[in-house]
């Protein structure tokens, strides 16, 4: 009954903060959840409550992140950045409040159907789990080669794999010389914020820093509020129209399946391949955005629960591999093959996982339905966007030292300028250096094994 108790508490307080956390423009998912999920992991946090908190973390950043998307047409968060387009033209008609409506309902919708989905995906895959874990370096590999090819850079972030990979396999070597043994945070909190710590760094050049500056502050158009009157919690299938929700329904079933995928890359294939289905323009942009923001929730939800229950804690696809990767290796608490995949039963997933999507939607969904306009001039007004990137990248400061004291500290600095370079300039975005670093022991054991041969 505790952990029931302290489940619903973390569900409910990680609904209320990424809540907030969403509703800022620009944030990103990765950066924004591992920081305080290791936290919790280290901690000693119960297994249920680790589940229903990711959970309920997902649910409502990916509610909340369409606020200030559909009022500004800012992302909410990267997962956003596909639904802006989709958004401008919304608020050019003259309803982002609407598409905000559609997309925050379509994003609840497709938890509630991608929760049962992913959980009878994970038990048809289970019987391969000790497979996939016994062949988990060449998945990775595999995985790591498909995200970087569907990417923007493509052929460029599939050449970039390999030598990242022995980029990382060189600074464990480092720690293992000045720490006594490999680490996971410094490189992966690393990873998380290369692009800040990127920007960071070229503010430290004359000629870039002459880019940075402004001398007026930046100006944000706000749609106006609407007037319509709604439940506090209304009923998110009402919202949208019977052919939304099947192909919300559909497309979750989609993202189980492809539960590897980049998360991006499928809500931007829903998308497109929704657009067609629909002929006046209204229709189109409601259609999109709904399906959208269902398929962003449900790949989410997927990629955490499947490679959990179904590969037995492998950390496959681009949401184990990034924004939940805490809850599959988090030194020394979890690592692959003894983290939270050990500890949960079947009913844990649908008890625990019921409890984070309630708590997590308990506080987003009635945010963005009725106080999206206010609530998103308060974050503008009130918040920095600097301070927030100031508070995240403390926290993996202060992560890297617990972990390696300052050599931990430097080595995140140093993998975070690297990849920050590698995304910013050359588009080999986070999600594919997230799965080379899982990939990369296998690839630089290979590299070896082919080197001695060929001497």
């Amino acid at each position: 009954m505790t952990t029931i108790l302290l489940a619903i508490g973390a569900a409910v307080l990680g609904g209320l903060l990424y809540t907030l956390v969403g509703i800022i423009p620009g944030t990103d998912e990765t950066a924004t959840m591992v920081p305080i999920t290791i936290i919790l992991v280290l901690a000693g946090a119960p297994a249920g409550v680790l589940f229903a908190w990711e959970i309920g973390i997902i649910v409502a950043m990916q509610i909340s992140h369409t606020i200030p998307t559909a009022m500004s047409a800012l992302p909410g968060s990267t997962m956003a950045v596909p639904m802006v387009l989709n958004c401008s033209i919304a608020k050019r008609l003259g309803v982002p409040h609407m598409a905000m409506r559609k997309m925050a309902s379509g994003s609840l919708v497709g938890t509630i159907f991608a929760l049962p989905l992913a959980l009878v995906v994970a038990l048809i895959l289970s019987p391969l789990g000790s497979m996939i874990s016994a062949h988990s370096g060449v998945i990775f590999t595999i995985c790591a080669l498909l995200i970087a090819y569907i990417s923007s850079a493509k052929w460029g972030a599939v050449v970039a794999v390999v030598p990242f990979a022995i980029f990382i396999q060189a600074l464990q070597r480092i720690a293992i010389e000045g720490h006594g043994s490999t680490v996971f945070t410094s490189i992966f909190m690393g990873i998380t914020i290369g692009p800040m710590i990127y920007e960071l760094f070229g503010a430290l050049i004359p000629s870039r820093r002459k880019q940075f500056a402004k001398d007026t502050p930046n100006e944000t158009w706000l749609a106006p509020d609407s007037k319509q009157k709604i439940a506090f919690f209304p009923n998110p299938f009402k919202q949208l129209t019977r052919k939304q929700v099947g192909l919300c329904a559909a497309w979750s079933a989609v993202s189980c399946v492809g539960f590897t995928m980049s998360p991006v890359g499928m809500t931007v294939l829903s998308g497109e391949a929704s657009a067609g289905r629909c002929k006046e323009l209204y229709d189109r942009v409601s259609t999109c955005l709904s399906v959208e923001d269902s398929t962003s929730n449900a790949t989410y939800t997927a990629g955490l629960i499947i490679p959990l229950l179904g590969l037995g804690g492998v950390a496959v696809g681009g949401v184990a591999a990034g924004p939940a990767a805490p809850l599959f290796a988090c030194a020394p608490r979890f690592e692959i093959g003894s983290n939270l995949a050990q500890m949960l039963t079947i009913p844990d997933y649908i008890l625990f996982g019921i409890i984070g999507l309630v708590g997590g939607a308990l506080v987003a969904y009635p945010i963005a339905m009725h106080k999206a306009r206010s609530w998103t001039e308060l974050m503008l007004r009130a918040i920095s966007h600097e301070a927030l990137i100031g508070a995240f990248c403390g926290l993996v400061v202060m992560l890297a030292f617990y972990e390696a004291g300052i050599l931990g500290v430097f080595l995140a600095l140093t993998i975070g300028l690297v990849g920050g370079f590698l995304h910013t300039v050359f588009g080999v975005h986070t999600g594919v250096q997230f799965m080379t670093y899982y990939a990369s022991g296998w690839i630089v054991t290979q590299l070896l094994a082919l080197a001695s041969v060929l001497v």
